[in-house]
C-alpha cells in the first residue's frame, strides 16, 4: 500500500469514527469493513509467507554422494532418528522434529588396509 492509500484508508478511518461517535452511522457499518480489511491483510501475509517457503528448494541438478569416499548421516538430536544421506541436494540439513539434524560424515576404512 503506497502513502496514497495509508492516507485514504486513515481518512476514511477518521470520517467513520466521527460518524459513529455523532450517532449518524451505526458502529456495525464502521466496524465490519475494518475486520474485513483486516482479515484480507492476513490473508494476504499469509499466503505470502507460503510462496516464499518454497525458497530452500535448490537449484540445479542434485550432486551424487560417493559411498566409497564418504558417508554422510544426519541424526536428530530429539528422538535418535538416522538419515543416510545418497544424493546432495542442498548444503543445509533436513529438518526432524522441528529441529534441524546434525551432519556426521564419516570416511571409511580403507578395506585393503
Amino acid at each position: 500500500m503506497g502513502v496514497w492509500g495509508k492516507r485514504l484508508a486513515l481518512l476514511a478511518l477518521v470520517t467513520g469514527a466521527v460518524l459513529w461517535l455523532t450517532g449518524i452511522v451505526p458502529g456495525a457499518w464502521v466496524l465490519a469493513p475494518l475486520l474485513g480489511y483486516l482479515i484480507l491483510r492476513l490473508g494476504l501475509a499469509t499466503f505470502g509467507s507460503l510462496a516464499r517457503g518454497a525458497a530452500h528448494v535448490p537449484s540445479g541438478e542434485p550432486q551424487p554422494v560417493d559411498p566409497d569416499r564418504e558417508r554422510v548421516t544426519y541424526w536428530c538430536e530429539g528422538c535418535g532418528a538416522e538419515l543416510l544421506l545418497l544424493v546432495r541436494g542442498t548444503g543445509m540439513p533436513p529438518r526432524h522434529c522441528g529441529e534441524r539434524m546434525h551432519e556426521r560424515a564419516e570416511v571409511p576404512r580403507d578395506p585393503q588396509a
